[in-house]
């Protein structure tokens, strides 16, 4: 008989992100893989994605947005995301991940179309933001509050990094989202990282502010 230890193991998220430009190497046991081309622009990131999707290991994720310009969301992109969605267009993956770092305010509500229309083509829906909340999103704060409490949301990754390149976690919060905000989520809290060896680090920290941690995405390759 499985141990319960054993039990919440294998039922964790093990993901990585495969980025376009420089594709990775999953580690073993990936059971999320997410095509990462830094593009907001739905068309742009399905056509930089074909080229590493079948590559992909574990459930196949897209990726839209990004912490650049080319990742910035707009309410004529988000409206394409959408419209795209309801095509199905995205039905050779198993989700969508939005990285959502910059883009303009008052695109909560649209985002939320977003996530429902993705829901109702059965695709999964995780959320990533650069550390607790966007950098780059002038109303982030109010927007995170809002995602936290939105059931068609699967997954929110807060990025414990700035670089990529860190040796540990950072914790640092943003845009006056704190951790115990996170305690409330309807989603699995399963942050990134940059190696799979931080994964210990962040369970326990988060835990010190009532967060449950369902497994992690790595980010270097």
């Amino acid at each position: 008989m499985s141990s319960e230890v054993e039990i919440q193991q294998m039922s964790l998220i093990k993901g990585y992100w495969d980025k376009t430009f420089s594709p990775s190497n999953p580690f073993t046991d990936s059971t999320l893989g997410i095509a990462f081309s830094g593009w907001a622009d739905p068309d742009k990131a399905l056509s930089d994605s074909a080229q590493i999707k079948d590559m992909l290991v574990g459930d196949k994720y897209i990726s839209l947005g990004g912490g650049n310009a080319n990742g910035s969301f707009n309410q004529q992109i988000l409206n394409s995301i959408i419209t795209h969605i309801n095509n199905g267009n995205f039905s050779d993956y198993k989700g969508i991940a939005f990285d959502i770092e910059e883009g303009e305010a008052n695109l909560t509500s649209l985002f939320q179309q977003a996530f429902a229309a993705a829901k109702t083509k059965n695709l999964k829906v995780l959320v990533t933001t650069s550390h607790s909340a966007p950098y780059g999103i002038p109303d982030a704060q109010t927007m995170m509050k809002t995602f936290i409490d939105d059931g068609n949301i699967d997954y929110v990754s807060p990025q414990l990094y700035t670089s990529g390149t860190e040796t540990q976690n950072d914790f640092t919060t943003s845009q006056g989202v704190s951790w115990e905000d996170y305690a409330r989520s309807k989603a699995a809290i399963v942050p990134s990282i940059v190696q799979v060896n931080l994964y210990d680090d962040a369970k326990n920290q988060f835990s010190q502010h009532g967060v449950t941690t369902s497994g992690f995405i790595q980010w270097e390759n």
